[in-house]
């Protein structure tokens, strides 16, 4: 039996994409243990690097990015939760797994489940699916996802580091350093970076608060 797990990364930040990590193996075949894969959230940068580089000897590794400016788009019809659930589709759909193990992003299990369901081909209908809250802790096979997704985030997050030429950390709103940076770069530039999720209230604000000023300013 073929069995994947789904984790995410980068779900709320303000800047860059959103990363569904997917992970499967055959059942009889999982020793992720051996890895120390749990507790993902608590590993060094470099750990969690180390580990994914492994993960291909265990089982297939599979990733979907959804880009911040895609992220925009499609929230002007849907909820985040129903981005979040198109792109587990597209995993599982490219997987083809006998079962599927979720990290729960909402909190009814059965409801998420039948709404992921309908953005399946028939064929998935009678499949097995799980989705339990904190799964990267309780299996394996989800935290070995949720290193995947986690890893090909910071990876993507350093990129823009590199692009910018400032560390503006994880990119989420509660980080100083990522307000700094996007302050800075629409009172530069006159504009966000385009990595920017612009449907953000943190981005909203921003750029109200800089129109605020310049009209103070004139």
């Amino acid at each position: 039996m073929k069995v994947l797990g789904l984790d995410e990364a980068g779900r709320g930040p303000v800047i860059g994409s959103m990363f569904i990590g997917g992970f499967m193996a055959e059942e009889v075949d999982v020793e992720l243990e051996d890895l120390d894969v749990k507790d993902s959230k608590k590993l060094s940068d470099d750990k969690r690097e180390g580990l994914r580089s492994e993960l291909g000897e265990y089982g297939d590794v599979f990733l979907k990015e959804v880009t911040a400016s895609e992220v925009d788009e499609l929230r002007e019809v849907m909820s985040l939760n129903e981005i979040e659930i198109q792109a587990f589709a597209d995993v599982i759909e490219r997987a083809d797994p006998d079962k599927v193990i979720i990290d729960l992003p909402e909190p009814d299990a059965d409801r998420f489940i039948a709404r992921l369901k309908r953005e399946l081909p028939g064929k998935f209908s009678d499949r097995e699916f799980v989705a339990e809250h904190e799964a990267d802790d309780k299996f394996p096979i989800v935290s070995a996802a949720s290193i995947a997704a986690k890893s090909a985030r910071e990876n993507h997050i350093e990129e823009l580091h590199q692009k910018y030429g400032y560390d503006f950390k994880s990119g989420y709103p509660h980080d100083k350093p990522t307000i700094k940076f996007l302050e800075t770069y629409l009172g530069e530039k006159g504009e966000m970076p385009p990595e920017t999720r612009m449907s953000w209230s943190t981005a909203e604000r921003i750029v109200k608060e800089s129109s605020q000023k310049g009209l103070e300013d004139f």
